[in-house]
């Protein structure tokens, strides 16, 4: 099992590094040195096993992602250079105070689908429930020029709004690399362009079948014909895959349930869960399974770095 180092080699040191270009002030443990001119390319599951896999002939450094390794807690710590612990985005579901388990990317309760329901519920924003401020705004505030390049049909949500700058919403991958390139030809400092497409296709045929690793060469191959001159470019990605054979459905395990004092949160790769049992039991039960107390999340490190004092 690896577990996240957010002193080094971890997509928090390259969101670090981002901001301290474009804002100042912030310590990183990087070797990523940074002008003000900066296209970032973010491609949704494309991890280091399916990029080597689908691409030659090009070098690339691997790093490792946040814990827990899902999309709304990779992107939160990418966007906002801070560590899940203190974000506390804790993955597809999370805890919020005095409100309970909600909807992260879709800021809503989980048995509902309106999304951004609790813009409405709560009469406060996204960014104002989990008081987080993106890199592009903290660069806004310094006199620099940030952009978003996003998907139509995330380019308005409340998750969006929380993390990036002057949304541009794009239809197609042509359409979005397209406008990274005329951005750049206008001299914006932080150009952020997210690609939904490796993730989209690896949950449906899997993360090593042919329109997966077809889908990163293609990607790859797009960027680097049209990448704005005059930038430092940086494609990365909010998590990898790995195959599995069985699943665990814990849902469906009564004694597991009964065990419980709430509901738990997170997403399939990582479980929050509250209860006065010893739950370590879990672990004997099921294979491959492995259960940390909250002490042991602090002491490893997971959220935060290690002996670093975070509030979960």
């Amino acid at each position: 099992m690896i577990y996240p180092d957010y002193s080094k080699n971890n997509l928090y040191n390259v969101a670090c590094s981002i901001e301290d270009a474009l804002v100042g002030g912030k310590a990183c443990c990087s070797n990523i040195t940074l002008s003000d001119k900066i296209f970032l390319v973010l491609v949704d599951g494309m991890g280091y096993n399916i990029l080597k896999s689908a691409v030659e002939g090009i070098k690339f450094d691997k790093i490792y992602t946040v814990f827990p390794s899902t999309t709304a807690t990779a992107l939160t710590t990418l966007m906002t250079a801070t560590k899940p612990g203190e974000h506390k985005i804790l993955g597809y579901t999370t805890y919020v105070d005095k409100v309970g388990v909600i909807n992260a990317l879709k800021y809503t309760m989980p048995e509902t689908s309106e999304v951004d329901l609790l813009k409405k519920a709560l009469g406060k924003s996204m960014e104002e429930v989990f008081n987080v401020k993106s890199i592009g705004k903290k660069a806004r505030e310094k006199g620099k020029k940030s952009v978003s390049i996003l998907p139509k049909c995330i380019a308005g949500s409340e998750f969006t709004k929380m993390l990036y700058t002057n949304v541009e919403e794009y239809r197609t991958l042509w359409d979005g690399i397209y406008k990274a390139k005329i951005f750049g030809e206008k001299g914006v400092n932080f150009i952020t362009l997210y690609i939904p497409d490796v993730d989209l296709t690896a949950h449906r045929y899997g993360p090593y079948a042919e329109p997966t690793l077809r889908a990163v060469k293609d990607i790859i191959s797009m960027i680097l014909r049209d990448i704005p001159k005059g930038y430092d470019t940086i494609i990365t990605a909010d998590h990898g895959f790995i195959q599995t054979e069985n699943a665990i459905m814990l849902d469906e395990d009564k004694d597991f349930v009964s065990s419980l004092d709430s509901p738990p949160f997170g997403d399939a790769r990582a479980i929050f869960m509250r209860s006065r049992k010893d739950l370590k039991c879990l672990e004997e039960k099921f294979s491959n399974f492995k259960v940390f107390t909250i002490d042991e999340v602090k002491e490893l490190g997971l959220l935060a770095e290690k002996g670093e004092k975070i509030d979960i």
